[in-house]
């Protein structure tokens, strides 16, 4: 559908004020008489922690307040599984986990507060790799596991494994059987940051009579009431979160990090308390994506039909699954472990192990990019040792209408093969010289295909028409950069049939929003926008009733029209603006709305061609062109459509080549973004979209999500493109021009492609 609003490329509503610098973050908001906190973290992966001296640091000039885990609640805190302590306690399990804060008057002397807080260690045998974790030889890093509140999913007898999830179908070992041929292989994936650009910051304001206000830019800030309201053992309205634009989230911002500690800190002070971390710190010990190891074995007939499929994923959870608001909903990547294909046979096992790095946490299609790696890879390795084309065949075994997915789940109408066909077109994938090389430099090309589901949740805005004319939509909902602001304007302005401008955002507190379940999952066109959709329609039913009253009409022969009321009834024709309705009424016209919905047998599509160039002397990979398919329902602003799809690829760009936290014994030493490769803008690939239109979504006038689009499925491509072009396998990420020499070398000498 395209509408005089939907379908319109319009600009941001937040645009002008984030390009003029007017626009405030999280650390913007001062309060009276703040001070600054900083935390002491752990310099061992694992110690036991044998006493902590805090007087050198309480004697500094300026030092106002100083906490351990002596002076919070025991309580362990998680926004699901509750398995970290706010402090540790009497174990360090991770380099950077917090030991202690302070509160000074500026921020120079709260870091050299922390460096004077004394603390005695007893070394541990630490653990950092989930398969060596979950060894019998292995440290046990949660001895008191089954005492944590939360869901938890283990089998007996696995040493840290935090959760397990499976997924049957079909007689596994049957069809290995009835199979022609087996393939098998491992791949791994690295530890990468979510890369936003505004730190994490926080401020934490407590009044005397015990009333807290939170300042802080939060993908979930009624989630974020909730566990703090059990953790500080008090009634929800008496915290308020105030919700901060963001400058970037990509869904690492949706925990409480550091508010017990500016809690325990503004109460023990009497003052407001920031915390803002430095890159250090957001790179070192905050919530980065699970680095993983995938494990398939797959059976294949002679025709080329996939027949047995077992795929084992084993996530680096790291040493808390607190970050996680649901272990389940984070492995959701371990149930798409066989890929978008219909697949008799087969068994999916995730496990999320417990090790001594920093813990994972959300980043934008969690668990999914890890998996889509592996299965992407491992579905070329396939395809070229069969003889068979990898687009032929994809689509030979791509899920249609009527199969069922690897789980066992049954989609509505997957669009698998409208996505490969289209790709393979504007690719001219049948067409383009392959294996081509020139001056020492090899050109490649590879194929992925991939899928997400929408998000789900419930939501719920309160439209405001007030006398004067003035229209407010008010909403909890934060916007972590995905423009749900501008999609909510143009849902209203089009069942309204006013201009789009006339529609003002307002977000609220927790203290006067209407409750949101967050931004995140890519539910914001889906449960928001339905949600908006309610909203407007309640505000609609309201101005008729104000006209019927009006004209002393029945309600049935009013209708609502480009911005107005109209009256055909009796022979009389009358017409009440948006306008003249509000000066009419002697109070504002509300609407209210709400929408819940469940995770829907709806999916999109999409499937990628990269173009690479490879320079055998150096290593060094160069993309050439990218060409992207994705199925689409109704898009309700292209501009921003457009900007999701290009966002994704290009973290998918950054996950595929230069991004890695790297680890030494536990220490990730990589501590500045000049140290961790995010692509800017000379990075910039020549990119071809094109979008099919299959079939109406979930959304709002058909729309379905786009904001987790991309990022799977480009790092398979560019593997797939560069064994293309230098016959090297490499299975495991990032794609770095050491590992493609080295495969070069192993291949002249061996004969063997695969770059160990």
């Amino acid at each position: 559908m395209r509408g005089k609003i939907i379908g319109r490329p319009l600009p941001r509503v937040e645009g002008a004020e984030k390009v003029t610098g007017a626009l405030r973050f999280a650390a913007d908001h001062p309060r009276p008489g703040m001070l600054w906190g900083k935390v002491l973290r752990s310099p061992y992966p694992h110690a036991r922690i044998l006493k902590i001296d805090v007087t050198r640091a309480r004697r500094l000039a300026g030092v106002m307040g100083v906490i351990t885990a002596a002076d919070v609640n025991p309580r362990l805190t998680g926004a699901v599984l509750q398995d970290m302590p706010v402090f540790a306690r009497d174990r360090v399990r991770y380099v950077g986990e917090d030991i202690a804060a302070v509160a000074a008057i500026d921020a120079d002397i709260a870091e050299e507060a922390v460096q004077l807080i004394d603390v005695e260690y007893e070394e541990l045998p630490a653990v950092f790799d989930p398969l060596e974790a979950m060894k019998p030889e292995a440290p046990v890093l949660h001895p008191d596991y089954a005492a944590y509140r939360g869901p938890k999913t283990k089998a007996p007898g696995l040493k840290n494994v935090q959760t397990l999830v499976q997924a049957r179908k079909g007689d596994i070992e049957r069809g290995f059987a009835e199979s022609d041929h087996i393939f098998e292989n491992s791949y791994r994936t690295q530890l990468v940051h979510q890369g936003y650009i505004e730190p994490y910051a926080i401020t934490v304001e407590v009044d005397r009579q015990g009333r807290v206000a939170i300042w802080v830019a939060n993908q979930s800030v009624f989630k974020l009431r909730k566990v703090l309201s059990e953790y500080f053992d008090m009634p929800p309205e008496m915290i308020t979160i105030h919700p901060s634009n963001m400058g970037g989230s990509f869904g690492a911002k949706d925990y409480p990090s550091l508010a017990p500690a500016a809690y325990y800190l503004a109460k023990q002070t009497g003052r407001p308390v920031r915390f803002v971390k430095s890159y250090t710190e957001e790179l070192t010990a905050a919530s980065p994506r699970h680095p993983a190891v995938v494990q398939l074995r797959v059976g294949v007939k002679k025709d080329g039909r996939l027949w047995a499929w077992e795929g084992k994923t084993f996530y680096n959870g790291g040493a808390y699954g607190a970050y996680k608001p649901n272990p389940q909903g984070s492995m959701s990547g371990a149930y798409m472990v066989a890929g978008s294909y219909n697949i008799p046979h087969t068994l999916l096992e995730g496990y999320c192990v417990y090790t001594n790095q920093v813990p994972g946490g959300y980043f934008r299609a969690p668990g999914e990019v890890q998996t889509l790696f592996a299965v992407e890879s491992h579905i070329d390795v396939i395809a070229r040792r069969m003889s068979i084309d990898p687009l032929e065949f994809r689509l030979r075994n791509a899920l249609r209408k009527g199969d069922t997915r690897a789980t066992g789940e049954s989609l509505r109408e997957p669009h698998c093969t409208e996505v490969l066909k289209r790709v393979g077109e504007i690719s001219r994938w049948r067409k383009a010289p392959r294996n081509r090389s020139a001056n020492g430099i090899r050109f490649g090309r590879g194929l992925a295909l991939g899928d997400r589901h929408v998000g789900h949740g419930d939501s719920s805005f309160e439209i405001v028409l007030e006398r004067e004319g003035t229209l407010r939509l008010l909403s909890g909902v934060g916007d972590q950069g995905a423009g749900a602001y501008t999609m909510h304007r143009q849902v209203v302005s089009e069942l309204l049939g006013i201009d789009p401008y006339a529609v003002k955002i307002e977000v609220g507190s927790t203290a006067t929003a209407p409750y949101d379940q967050g931004i995140k999952g890519a539910r914001g066109t889906h449960i928001e926008g339905q949600a908006v959709l309610r909203t407007t329609q309640s505000l609609i039913q309201a101005l008729r009733s104000a006209a019927a009253s009006h004209w002393e009409a029945p309600l049935d022969e009013i209708s609502w029209q480009n911005g107005a009321a109209l009256l055909q009834w009796n022979g009389k024709k009358r017409r009440l603006t948006l306008k003249e309705l509000a000066a009419l009424a002697r109070e504002p016209i509300r609407g209210f709305g709400e929408f819940a919905g469940h995770k829907p047998d709806v999916y999109s599509f999409q499937a990628i061609v990269a173009d690479v160039e490879v320079d055998a002397e150096s290593g060094a990979v160069r993309l050439r062109h990218l060409y992207f398919v994705y199925d689409v329902g109704t898009v309700i602003n292209p501009l921003i459509h457009q900007g999701q799809i290009e966002g994704g690829i290009v973290q998918g760009i950054g996950y595929a080549l230069t991004e890695e936290l790297k680890i030494d014994d536990g220490r990730i030493t990589t501590v500045t973004l000049g140290d961790y490769k995010i692509p800017n803008i000379a990075d910039h690939v020549p990119l071809t979209t094109s979008l099919v239109r299959a079939n109406a979504g979930p959304g709002p006038f058909g729309a379905k999500s786009v904001a987790e689009a991309g990022i799977s499925i480009v790092a398979p491509a560019i593997a797939n493109a560069v064994f293309d072009a230098t016959g090297v396998r490499i299975t495991e990420l990032p794609l770095t021009a050491e590992k493609i020499l080295r495969g070069l070398a192993c291949r002249s000498k061996t004969g063997l492609s695969k770059a160990e």
